[in-house]
């Protein structure tokens, strides 16, 4: 089980320089002024923790909590401190593994079940064409019964249509469209399958016209990155080993995501399980193969000619840039089909961080209020992400704060400018 390992803190409290590179990029510490809001003033929260000279267990896992676990400060850390992997390490050891919430043990138990998702996808289609969605927005019906919480969460939804989802409307095996260059295995998110199943239709629709069979593996469950960062390592390497049998086996060009956190999770496996003589082998198989969308278009082109006709920018999710080194491929993607805007501050967390907007709503707001400014300071009729947490947060701050903006998922851009390029022929 990860833990607090008292040398590896104590050599990162070492090797931090105090240069202040963390704080010119942290969330928290921007929003306070606080150094225990600081990556370096966690790190060293962490290393007296585990050295015994800090005994308020509660405190340091609020501090760890309180972290987006963004790791925009691992990005320009120059001495290789990882303070937002400390966080979900402090988490799991301070939590023994397992979640103390009994709600949130309840949540997280739902991603064990593909089956589940599927049931709350079907509820969630007919919450929105049976009219009720309108009805609950329009009365704040949730916020009449005192449930504030829940009815900020349902203000996440989309107001867009949701539609069934992959799993239900989808073969196991569609193949490509023209000459065939080979085969990608699609990763289902939970949250992309259960919400944005369309952008996920662009995604399979864009990589078969780039000449690549697709499999939709029925066997696909949470990748685990809920689970992980809220402490639960059962259950995060219970859905993780699921994962590896299959994927870890498969014989495939590449293992695809439009999910950026299902693709840092995927990815990171093989450090999670390097020194696990079974799954250690999987896992490295599985990390070469795992490629985000953008990061697979750059490898497998486009047609030339290919334009999407609005002004369009893009935020990059912070398990994309951060977590992956992915930022230069969707840019590069948008620059190529459409009209680019570049976004100040695009590497900036948008505040979604998993379920920060429901734990922490008040900062996840301001954040999300200063990156909708910056995002009509663009200019851009459109914004882009890779994310599904990412997409849910700034489709309700282009509700609230940039009214006729569209965000969307870059698949969904992409396969827009095809189809144009189709109906022009």
């Amino acid at each position: 089980m990860p833990r607090l390992d008292p040398e590896q803190l104590v050599r990162d409290a070492e090797a931090c320089v105090r240069c202040g590179l963390c704080l010119s990029v942290c969330p928290t510490y921007r929003e306070t002024g606080l150094e225990i809001q600081s990556p370096r003033g966690r790190v060293m929260l962490y290393a007296a923790y585990a050295q015994g000279q800090v005994n308020d267990r509660a405190a340091v896992l609020e501090a760890a909590y309180d972290c987006l676990d963004c790791r925009a400060c691992q990005s320009v850390c120059p001495m290789g401190v990882r303070p937002g992997e400390a966080a979900l390490d402090a988490r799991v050891t301070l939590q023994a593994g397992r979640p103390a919430n009994p709600l949130v043990k309840w949540a997280l138990a739902f991603f064990h079940y593909p089956w589940l998702v599927d049931l709350a996808n079907l509820l969630l289609v007919l919450y929105q064409r049976l009219g009720l969605q309108r009805l609950v927005r329009r009365t704040r019906l949730l916020e009449r019964l005192g449930l504030g919480k829940l009815q900020f969460a349902e203000a996440l939804l989309p107001e867009r249509p949701i539609h069934l989802a992959l799993r239900l409307t989808y073969p196991r095996r569609l193949p490509a469209v023209g000459e065939e260059r080979g085969t990608v295995a699609f990763f289902l998110g939970c949250v992309m399958n259960l919400v944005f199943s369309e952008a996920s239709r662009a995604t399979v629709e864009v990589v078969r016209r780039a000449g690549y069979a697709v499999e939709i593996p029925r066997e696909t469950t949470c990748c685990g990155a809920p689970h992980i960062e809220e402490g639960d390592l059962e259950g995060f390497e219970a859905l993780a080993k699921r994962n590896l049998e299959y994927y870890g086996r498969l014989e495939v060009d590449y293992i695809l995501t439009d999910c950026a956190a299902c693709g840092a999770e995927l990815k990171k496996y093989a450090r999670h399980f390097k020194d696990d003589p079974v799954y250690g082998p999987l896992a490295e198989r599985v990390r070469a193969r795992t490629v985000m969308f953008s990061e697979f278009l750059r490898r497998a082109g486009l047609p030339e000619g290919v334009r999407f006709p609005f002004a369009t920018t893009h935020q990059q999710a912070c398990h994309a840039c951060h977590a992956q080194g992915v930022y230069r491929e969707p840019r590069a993607v948008l620059a190529e089909i459409a009209d680019y805007r570049p976004l100040v501050g695009e590497m900036d967390c948008c505040g979604s961080a998993g379920v920060y907007n429901l734990t922490h709503t008040e900062t996840s707001m301001r954040l999300l209020e200063a990156k909708m400014q910056r995002v009509k300071e663009s200019g851009a009729e459109v914004l882009t992400v890779e994310n599904p947490g990412c997409l849910l947060q700034l489709d309700l701050g282009a509700r609230r704060h940039a009214p006729g903006l569209k965000v969307r998922h870059l698949s969904e851009v992409v396969w827009a400018a095809l189809q144009e390029q189709r109906s022009e022929k």
